[in-house]
């Protein structure tokens, strides 16, 4: 049994090791999560070559499972350590690639010339500098970058405004709107997302040295965010962090235990904490942050939409109804949104699947896309729901999103994930109310049978409250004109607020660094 245990030592040892080497450049909580999988993978696989009776196993069961826990934090910190030793040794390195960059943006490329003469206007053209922080960007759509993309484009008559993302596979996704500047990245295939590595982009690194700054906003607590708080502190300006996502349910997704979800959530919000000032949306996101272990007051910033009511004529109208293939005849239930599991859609499903065994007439809408699509489709045939099930994928086109969603009846929205949900928003904007699930952020704003509908999160509850609204459609009509007045807010709205907050902070900032000047000349 000793030498059992020894030797699962060594084999956990040499895995461990591994793993470590592999994140050896990484600052990164989600790829701890990896990390984290893998680790409690291999030790799941030593525990099943064992060869033992079932009385030692059932005797030593305990045993290891303490053994793992307790070595765990162990484990994690000297990753970490490791992680920072070779950072070091690639800052040093970095000296050299920063003089090539040096060389590059003084050479005749139009890329390096047109990001330098930027640069150039927004350090002289008496505006404040405002740089924002994100670990997701175009073309991977969610709704952290819907709100920066509104914040950047609307303070732009306030403000420069600087946006720091990662490339997408490498390649910089061409944006007009607003001034980005792009990061080295590794795509994440399984996630549809791309990783970013902002310590060790010289060049990256080297346009924001030359550019002003006056305040640092970040988006995301992971590479871009750390990277963002730690380039405030060097520079000695506020730096704003806004919460948007409930990270502990995505880190037990990856680990499958709570102890290291809740773990790692602190480590997140730490982020959060040695900001300047926090950032959420409204006071259920605001709970989840103390419940994670922030300790410091939050502002309140709330979602909106860019959405706006607009008449279409007929002829654009049936294009897009015929495009999308929806029955204007039926009562439409519809989902915005990426398709992960975290956003409950089979949970949809599974509604839609007894709910067509009891009622006729309504049709499901999903619009959108994501890793869960392909299952989605066939869960849809297996199931015999395909003909009342509709895809759409992703629509890009403002106008043609507004007329599909003019053209249901019922936002089904019963994320357990969101903190919000702005396509509440925008159903809101054309009358279609949202039924949500209750003691959530998606329902947080939600007053049920007033502004929307509320269930508890049981598909036997869904059927029974979807089957009630179908069939009473004026009054679904009555709660969605409520549902305009309450929740729909536009980010001209939300930006004045972002805005008077920014004043805030860069005015405190003004009499800080002039009474330090004071004392310097005295």
């Amino acid at each position: 049994m000793t030498k059992q245990l020894n030797d699962g030592k060594i084999n956990e040892k040499n895995a461990l090791n591994k793993n470590i080497k592999s994140l050896e450049v990484l600052d990164n909580i989600g790829d701890y999560a990896d990390f984290l999988k893998q680790y409690f993978d291999v030790q799941k696989n030593q525990k099943s070559t064992k060869k033992t009776s079932k009385n030692t196993k059932n005797s030593s069961k305990k045993t290891e499972k303490k053994k793992s826990i307790d070595s765990f934090s162990k484990n994690v910190i000297r990753t970490r350590k490791n992680i920072i030793k070779k950072t070091d040794e690639l800052n040093k390195k970095n000296d050299v690639r920063v003089k090539k960059a040096n060389k590059a943006i003084l050479t005749t490329s139009e890329e390096y010339r047109d990001i330098y003469f930027t640069i150039d206007k927004f350090n002289n053209n008496g505006k404040k500098t405002i740089v924002y922080f994100i670990d997701n960007f175009y073309p991977s759509v969610d709704g952290v970058l819907v709100v920066l993309d509104n914040y950047a484009t609307y303070l732009q008559k306030y403000y420069n405004i600087v946006v720091c993302a990662p490339k997408h596979k490498q390649q910089e996704y061409p944006i007009d709107r607003y001034f980005v500047l792009y990061s080295d990245s590794v795509y994440i295939k399984n996630q549809g997302y791309d990783l970013a590595f902002p310590q060790v982009d010289a060049v990256f690194q080297k346009y924001l040295s030359l550019l002003k700054i006056d305040l640092i906003h970040v988006q995301s607590p992971f590479n871009m965010g750390n990277f963002g708080l730690a380039l405030a502190k060097k520079r000695k300006i506020p730096c704003l962090s806004t919460f948007h996502s409930q990270f502990k349910q995505n880190f037990y997704n990856a680990v499958k235990n709570e102890l290291i979800a809740a773990w790692m959530a602190k480590i997140v919000i730490t982020v959060y904490q040695k900001s300047t000032t926090a950032i959420t949306m409204n006071n259920f996101a605001k709970g989840v942050m103390k419940e994670y272990g922030l300790k410091k007051h939050v502002e309140i910033i709330p979602n909106a939409t860019d959405l706006k009511y607009k008449e279409f004529s007929p002829e654009e109208e049936s294009r897009v109804i015929n495009k999308y293939k929806i029955d204007t005849t039926k009562f439409n239930l519809i989902y915005i949104g990426r398709f992960v599991e975290v956003k409950n859609v089979y949970l949809i499903l599974d509604v839609i699947k007894k709910l067509s065994k009891k009622i006729d007439g309504f049709n499901m809408i999903f619009m959108g896309y994501g890793p869960e699509y392909n299952k989605m489709v066939k869960f849809c045939k297996d199931n015999k729901i395909d003909n009342i099930v509709k895809f759409t994928g992703k629509v890009d086109s403002s106008d043609e999103k507004a007329i599909i969603i003019k053209n249901s009846n019922l936002l089904f929205f019963p994320s357990v994930y969101d903190t919000d949900g702005i396509v509440k928003m925008e159903c809101a904007c054309y009358e279609v109310p949202s039924i949500c699930v209750e003691n959530t952020g998606a329902g947080s704003t939600i007053t049920d049978n007033h502004n929307g509908f509320l269930e508890k999160e049981d598909v036997n509850a869904f059927v029974k409250r979807i089957e009630f609204l179908i069939k009473n459609v004026d009054f679904v009509k009555k709660i969605g004109k409520n549902a305009k007045t309450d929740l729909y807010m536009t980010w001209e709205d939300v930006c004045e607020k972002l805005h008077e907050l920014y004043q805030k902070h860069l005015k405190r900032q003004y009499f800080k660094n002039s009474k330090k000047n004071k004392n310097k000349s005295t």
